[in-house]
């Protein structure tokens, strides 16, 4: 499809794809990421937590103070506007699957927060609630790491 036949919101939804693809591939990621996720305009801000989120489950800069990053997520994710409030969500989870260290302090902020939406979660699906979703992908890497056959994470 050409860019000139795209809804307002097909292009709206590309702001992620041009984070994953291309800002996270560029030197100046890192200054946009922290510029980025204070933004209280709601796009700004998601594109600065997701490019925090990549940072995370890709071994990201070892500047960033985790601590302070999820202070921040536990004073302001609440009354974030929505779409920013799920990308700060997720990397809560995010936090909580990949450092052990902060495991406990991610769930406790998730079940201080509770529930971000009310949406019925598919079967075969996992919940957005950060305490859940932490739970089942930690039992999913469980299940794949004694399967037959699996070897061990180096």
């Amino acid at each position: 499809m050409k860019a000139v036949q795209m809804s307002f919101e097909e292009v709206y939804a590309q702001i992620d794809e041009l984070v994953f693809n291309v800002v996270i591939n560029t030197p100046y990621a890192d200054t946009l990421r922290q510029r980025w996720m204070d933004s209280t305009v709601e796009m700004t801000g998601r594109a600065g937590w997701n490019l925090m989120i990549a940072s995370v489950g890709h071994d990201g800069p070892a500047n960033i103070d985790y601590d302070a990053v999820l202070q921040q997520i536990e004073t302001e994710m609440e009354y974030a506007p929505k779409r920013k409030q799920d990308v700060m969500n997720q990397c809560l989870v995010e936090i909580g699957i990949q450092y052990p260290d902060y495991r406990q302090r991610c769930i406790a902020i998730g079940e201080r927060l509770g529930r971000l939406d009310n949406t019925p979660v598919p079967k075969g699906c996992v919940s957005s609630y950060a305490p859940e979703w932490i739970a089942a992908v930690l039992q999913r890497k469980e299940r794949s790491m004694s399967a037959p056959g699996s070897s061990p994470a180096m």
